[in-house]
């Protein structure tokens, strides 16, 4: 289930970004791939609706603690777990 999320949300932000999946690793950094605040947004909304969690992203700070697509598959890994 993990890596179904991981590749989950490789998909949303390459969907979004317009990018090639194949280049979006844990590891890319979100400023490597150009997505601005509001594409950002818009792939975090998506990955609620898909994991049916919800993501508290309304204070700077947890939006500058999303550097990495790993980062934000940390968050949700946590979140599902959580929900479950």
């Amino acid at each position: 289930m993990a890596n179904d999320i991981e590749a989950s949300i490789i998909a949303l932000i390459a969907s979004a970004g317009d990018i090639e999946p194949g280049v979006i690793t844990s590891e890319t950094e979100l400023a490597e791939l150009d997505i601005d605040s509001l594409v950002l947004t818009e792939i975090v909304m998506d990955i609620e609706d898909e994991h049916d969690i919800e993501i508290d992203l309304n204070t700077a700070e947890a939006w500058e603690s999303l550097k990495t697509v790993g980062d934000i598959v940390n968050m949700v890994k946590k979140l599902v777990a959580e929900q479950h």
